[in-house]
């Protein structure tokens, strides 16, 4: 049963709490109740710990999350009123006062990010309602419920409304000792359950991208003639992998072949073990246990044998004596050496331009890719076979062979650029032009 966190202000809970009362799929939802936004920034990475879903009585709250918590991991929305929940209750209001001016009317929840709900499509420009600003942006202060509170005072003072509309709950206990008694708009119950459902379909979402399989491939380098060696290597691999696995509780199916070691995880662990794409665990791990490399590469697909095979691709692109580690994705993207500060990300897709290029530098595709990546991370088409070496994890010497390669083709031209030090002969750049063939 998904476990669903709402936080709300004391003045909304009331209407809140009937989410309870839906018609939709079991739910286990869980209230907290903040006193000010400073008091929501202060226990929110507390409250969410165990949730899968997480919802705001508004917006507001859930706009000031956002700014402040940008990376939350779990899915995030807010009840908010549709038009039809504001042109109801301003309909019932009209009903009761024939002498209502929308001129005269403060609406302090009309903005360009909700579109104003529609009013300036149909009030003439000169009877228009008051607005306390014109986009969400200015929603995120923490003061903000002052600040509301203090606009609609100031309106009734120079006699500028009549009317107030608001959706904060707290604003008609906070505006009651003024003498102004303003229309709390809700969200109705239909407008209630679009959202939770919406939420219940990003957390089925996310629970199946967690879920999906994730394949490594660990390949050794080893001399296929020396068999005590293979044989050592292959159980202390063994050994690596599944105390790597106990260390950090973690399941692992293991597949052994001759020369490589495959293990099967879900996206869930795999996220663990190379923090969010930037760091490979598993890789530093070994380096410290083992003493030869190990390739390793992470295969994402939309089915076992996708992941088999770009797991497969991916270890293949470490390129040196070291262990590295590398992430092909579904989409075919590249993404390595994890660890390295200098990590690019290679698009890897068929491209006919690339193509084209690869015949006419005698290069594979791959290759013309990865430095397209390097220019792109240095922001620059003048490369020099340090930074070449330093981003796709080869040697200098390696780097040089295939900056001067271009040059043979017609893809570079050499020029040189002074030391920041003055000793020592100038550096060597090339600037790339794959535009220009």
């Amino acid at each position: 049963m998904p476990r669903i966190r709402i936080f709300t202000t004391k003045n909304s809970l009331k209407w809140v709490k009937n989410v309870e009362l839906l018609s939709i799929e079991p739910c286990n939802f869980e209230f907290t109740v903040y006193d000010s936004l400073a008091h929501l920034q202060e226990i929110f990475l507390e409250k969410i710990q165990q949730v899968d879903g997480i919802l705001f009585s508004g917006q507001i709250p859930y706009f000031f999350i956002q700014q402040h918590f940008p990376n939350v991991p779990v899915p995030m929305l807010h009840f908010d009123i549709t038009q039809a929940d504001f042109y109801r209750a301003l309909s019932e209001y009209i009903y009761k006062h024939k002498d209502f001016q929308m001129k005269r009317c403060l609406v302090d929840f009309l903005y360009e990010e909700n579109n104003y709900l529609g009013v300036y499509e149909w009030a003439e420009k000169d009877d228009t309602p008051y607005l306390f600003d014109l986009s969400m942006q200015a929603y995120a202060d923490m003061d903000v419920y002052n600040k509301l509170r203090d606009y609609h005072i100031e309106m009734w003072k120079q006699n500028k409304v009549d009317v107030s509309m608001t959706r904060l709950g707290n604003l008609p206990e906070m505006l009651e000792p003024y003498g102004i008694k303003p229309i709390l708009v809700v969200p109705s119950e239909q407008s209630m359950n679009k959202i939770i459902e919406a939420l219940l379909k990003e957390i089925q979402l996310l629970q199946l991208i967690e879920n999906q399989v994730v394949i490594g491939h660990l390949e050794m380098a080893i001399n296929r003639d020396n068999m005590a060696d293979l044989e050592y290597r292959q159980m202390s691999l063994h050994k690596a992998i599944l105390d790597f696995s106990k260390n950090n509780q973690m399941s692992f199916i293991i597949h052994r072949n001759v020369f490589y070691y495959e293990i099967i995880t879900n996206y869930s662990d795999f996220k663990l073990i190379t923090n969010e794409m930037q760091n490979c665990q598993l890789a530093s791990f070994l380096t410290r246990e083992l003493i030869f490399p190990v390739h390793i590469g992470w295969g994402i697909g939309n089915s076992i044998q996708e992941a088999q095979l770009n797991a497969e691709k991916a270890s293949q692109i470490c390129a040196t004596s070291e262990t590295q580690s590398y992430i092909l994705s579904k989409e075919e993207t590249l993404i390595g050496p994890l660890g390295d500060k200098d990590w690019i990300r290679v698009e890897t897709q068929y491209d006919l331009g690339i193509e084209k290029l690869s015949v006419k530098l005698n290069t594979s595709p791959l290759q013309i890719q990865k430095i397209i990546a390097v220019m792109d991370k240095l922001q620059s088409n003048m490369i020099a076979s340090e930074d070449l070496s330093t981003h796709l994890g080869i040697t200098t010497r390696a780097a040089n062979r295939i900056l001067k390669k271009l040059e043979e083709h017609g893809a570079a031209t050499v020029s040189t650029q002074l030391q920041k030090k003055l000793r020592g002969r100038p550096k060597k750049v090339y600037e790339i032009h794959f535009d220009r063939l």
